[in-house]
């Protein structure tokens, strides 16, 4: 799994990751960003990576909290 660096809605850096063709800088939430989910079934990511996209954002002050 690679990480991009990118830019959220409101134009401000994160890290995503590509799943299926659509940048998740947020796993806890639909592509479209209004529904919670569970990544591990919705995005079939792992914890692990679940935690290090957080650990990531968290730099930029983004939190990927539901």
């Amino acid at each position: 799994m690679n990480f991009i660096l990118s830019r959220n809605n409101n134009d401000e850096p994160v890290y995503s990751v590509e799943v299926n063709g659509s940048e998740i800088y947020n796993p806890n939430y639909s592509e479209c960003g209004r529904f919670a989910v569970n990544p591990q079934d919705h995005y079939k990511l792992d914890q692990k990576t679940v935690d290090a996209l957080a650990l990531l954002n968290s730099h930029f002050n983004y939190s990927t909290e539901v």
